[in-house]
């Protein structure tokens, strides 16, 4: 199944940079026409770069994806990642959601009634009054239209009055080195977040493995779990396992 084969793919090209058409051919098993319509597929969710020959990972420093359009993009794994992690709120007293297209689907899964929640994201925000009896709380501050969250320095003071027990996050790559962000916000705002929560939990989809972004914002021993779609590359993991950061596979 096409599915099957773009996985691999994609599993693949994490370990290995780039892929030509005959990798990918002998990799999957399947004729140079069906090789070609994946490398299409993948290229059109800009999952790849077509260059000549072949396929590499996308180049993500050249452009930072919208928020709304992101939230369009593997909705069923973020799903699934959002129902594992809405189990550690079960037994929670306070959590935070930080602005992701992959956070923003756990409120329908928050089922403490006792739970208190504080984001800074206005979708979660919007998705907790439509679908959780949980007590929430947004941070305030300045709107961003493109991030759809509040920014500014407010947002970060404001954390200070709180002690999570776990906050919930996720991120836009993750290599050996740490935990990549977008934006130069995130760098203060994330390091607040770890310091006023006990336990961080990383929403991890594997379009994200071996991506570098514009920051490195958190390194792999500030994570205490990582809840992802798939196995990650043994070097990866091998730092991980140092780390003690707990894997959570779906």
């Amino acid at each position: 199944m096409q599915k099957e084969r773009l996985d691999l793919i994609l599993k693949t090209l994490q370990e290995r940079q780039t892929l030509s058409l005959k990798e990918i051919i002998d990799l999957t098993n399947s004729s140079r026409d069906t090789a070609r319509r994946d490398i299409v597929k993948l290229s059109d969710n800009n999952l790849v770069e077509r260059n000549y020959g072949g396929i590499s990972l996308p180049d993500t420093f050249k452009k930072l994806d919208n928020y709304l359009k992101r939230s369009d993009d593997f909705v069923n794994a973020k799903k699934e990642l959002a129902k594992r992690a809405a189990v550690f709120a079960q037994q929670a007293t306070q959590i935070y959601l930080d602005v992701s297209t992959t956070v923003e689907f756990m409120p329908k899964f928050l089922t403490n009634p006792n739970l208190f929640a504080v984001t800074n994201s206005l979708d979660i925000a919007d998705q907790m009054l439509r679908h959780s009896a949980c007590k929430t709380r947004i941070l305030g501050g300045n709107l961003d239209a493109e991030k759809r969250c509040v920014v500014g320095t407010r947002p970060c003071l404001d954390l200070e009055n709180y002690t999570f027990d776990y906050a919930f996050l996720s991120s836009v790559g993750i290599d050996q080195d740490g935990i990549y962000y977008a934006y130069e916000d995130d760098i203060d705002y994330k390091a607040k977040i770890r310091k006023q929560s006990k336990k961080l939990v990383l929403l991890l989809d594997n379009s994200k493995v071996n991506v570098k972004h514009n920051f490195k914002v958190l390194n792999l021993n500030q994570i205490d779990y990582i809840i992802t779609n798939d196995q990650l590359p043994q070097k990866l993991m091998n730092k991980l396992l140092k780390s003690k950061t707990q894997m959570i596979y779906i």
